[in-house]
């Protein structure tokens, strides 16, 4: 009796030596995979209003460790979260602007936003129809000189980054924000 109380008393010490290593194992890896990921998301390469305006919400609001990848348009992207491709979750719907489908996607309520998200579906889904508002004129033009100025598609969400936060800041287009 007394042998096989050891060796079952041994077998549970065994096993716990060996879950405790798991765990260990698990809790050090997701602590240096929280600290140090990546979070990739991935779009189209060709630089349009409703892409750099999601890919901002995505960085300020969803995502502060947020890299974007750009893929030629309409190859299929396997690499990270896709937004605004056609095959994405994260995509402009008939009725909805990739921007706005990543603000309830993600819930994110913020009373800055709704005029940037009016301007937006005004361009993106009011495309043909007539405008609701003088400033998503005025902010089209802005961000689409952004877009033609930039020297790659880095360098554009960069600067469309400024602008967007400059903009909430703000909150008033009518107080016209300098594109250099």
């Amino acid at each position: 009796m007394t042998y096989q109380k050891n060796s079952d008393e041994m077998v549970f010490v065994m096993w716990m030596k060996k879950i405790s290593v798991v765990i260990i194992l698990f809790l050090t890896a997701s602590d240096l995979y929280s600290q140090g990921s990546v979070h990739i998301y991935s779009t189209g390469s060709i630089m349009e209003i409703d892409r750099c305006a999601s890919a901002w919400l995505i960085k300020k609001f969803v995502d502060k460790k947020a890299v974007f990848k750009f893929f030629p348009d309409g190859e299929i992207i396997e690499v990270g979260i896709p937004f605004d491709t056609p095959d994405a979750e994260l995509s402009r719907t008939h009725r909805r602007s990739t921007f706005e489908v990543i603000m309830d996607t993600y819930q994110i309520v913020d009373h800055r936003l709704e005029t940037l998200k009016k301007n937006i579906h005004d361009i993106e889904i009011n495309f043909w129809g007539k405008k609701g508002s003088a400033e998503s004129t005025i902010f089209a033009a802005d961000v689409n000189k952004i877009i033609n100025q930039a020297k790659n598609n880095d360098d554009c969400l960069e600067k469309c980054f400024i602008y967007l936060d400059k903009m909430i800041e703000n909150r008033d287009l009518s107080q016209k924000i300098k594109v250099k």
